[in-house]
Formats: structure tokens, sequence, C-alpha cells
């Protein structure tokens, strides 16, 4: 099977594996930017995303903690307020929820990894963004968004591979 190139060659590779294979690229994935949050509520997570395989306390345990975090890093009423590495937090969270949401709605295939990846790259993109600047750095986003999605095409060839 030929590797991965560019991002529409990622999702339809991704739309096509089975949910449990998905679910493996998401924890991947997750695992790949949880270090971006000082969030200890999410630092939980990073033993259960290491499991090959998670029982049903875990993934409730892990939806309740990603609820929890997210609930509370999100950016509110005044987007004036929002600061981007909080915000990173919000979507990893917010990729946990994803992962865990499709055990209690029984698809088949929901392209969970796909939405996981690219809340993933939300997070890193937040992270990217410079803070105390009268404005943004969107060149060095786009440079951790370039970098994220290569890392996660480079998970997913690795994956694949393996099989």
């Amino acid at each position: 099977m030929a590797a991965i190139q560019s991002n529409t060659e990622f999702i339809s590779r991704l739309k096509s594996l089975p949910l449990e294979h998905q679910h493996h690229l998401a924890k991947q994935f997750i695992s790949s930017v949880i270090h971006l949050s000082d969030n200890s509520r999410l630092g939980q997570l990073v033993e259960l995303l290491r499991k090959p395989d998670c029982s049903v306390e875990d993934i409730k345990n892990a939806r309740s903690i990603a609820q929890s975090v997210y609930v509370s890093t999100s950016p509110g009423s005044d987007i004036s307020e929002v600061k981007f590495d909080c915000q990173a937090t919000h979507f990893i969270a917010q990729a946990v929820l994803a992962c865990t949401a499709s055990f209690d709605q029984g698809s088949s295939n929901q392209q969970v990894a796909n939405k996981v990846a690219n809340y993933c790259r939300m997070a890193q993109t937040c992270v990217g963004m410079s803070h105390g600047e009268d404005a943004p750095d969107f060149d060095k986003a786009e440079e951790a968004y370039n970098l994220i999605v290569q890392e996660q095409i480079n998970i997913v060839n690795k994956f694949l591979g393996s099989m």
C-alpha cells in the first residue's frame, strides 16, 4: 500500500479504516499533543492513552474528565479575552470527547480519527500563536500546523505499514 502523501489521502485512508483502528490512531493523535496542556486533569489521561484496550469504566472516566476540562476552558462570550494556550487545552478535551463519543453511539465508522486529528491540529495551532504581542503570529501557527499534519500522516503511515 502506498504511503500517504497529502491531507486528502490522509482523510480518505482514515475513513476506510474500521472503528477499532480509528480509535487506536485517535489515541495516538491525542498522545502527540497532550503535552501542550498544563491542565492536571488532562494529565490523568496519559496512562489511559497508552493502554492498548480501554474498559468501559476507563472510557467513562476519560469522557468525564474531558467534559469538565472542555467546559472550564470554553472561551465564553468575550472573544477578546481568549488565551490561545487555554484554547489548546479546550481542543485537546474536545478531541478526547470525539474519541469517546463513538463508544456510546455504536456506529461502525464515524470518521473518529479524522475528527480527533483536526481537534489536535487546532490545539497545536493555538499553541503556535505568540502571546503578549499586539497580534498573533500566524506564520508560527501555520508552521506548527504543517508540522502536526506531517506528524499525523507519519503516525498513520507507520500504523498501516505494521498491518
